[in-house]
């Protein structure tokens, strides 16, 4: 059971039975706290965790092109009909290795959230340094870091 804190409302002090520590209450909805998520629920020897990227909010500061490039890949969802493996264009064959087809949809879940989750990281990083040429330097609000 999740228990929230009081003074930290949408952080828990519990996740699956383990206390919270303050810093990943802090970064609950940041990387940092999908990551620790993660290792959690992976502590249950279950090998298939949930998307986390879906709690992951974006940073502030981005400019309207990344922001539209992040949600695009926030967004790119697992087809567990057509099984398609990252980045799942047509004609990707569903060839699993193994009898467990339902095993083998969900480490190809795993693997688009994984992704998907590394390549949002990687337009966060790209904007907010400042350096990218798309970047709408003009744009109320964009904050490329110091």
């Amino acid at each position: 059971m999740t228990t929230h804190a009081a003074s930290s409302p949408a952080a828990p002090d519990t996740y699956l039975g383990v206390e919270v520590p303050e810093e990943i209450k802090k970064n609950w909805f940041r990387w940092e706290g999908a990551s620790w998520r993660r290792m959690r629920y992976l502590g249950t020897n279950n090998p298939f965790p949930p998307d986390e990227r879906y709690t992951v909010r974006m940073p502030a500061g981005m400019c309207a092109i990344h922001r539209e490039h992040w949600l695009g890949y926030r967004n790119m969802d697992f087809d567990p009909v057509s099984g398609n493996r990252w980045p799942g264009g047509a004609g990707s064959p569903f060839n699993p290795i193994g009898r467990d087809l339902a095993r083998v949809r969900e480490e190809r879940r795993c693997e688009w959230d994984e992704k998907a989750s590394e390549q949002m990281r990687l337009i966060e990083r790209i904007c907010l340094s400042g350096n990218s040429p798309q970047c709408s330097k003009s744009e109320p609000g964009h904050r490329p870091a110091s």
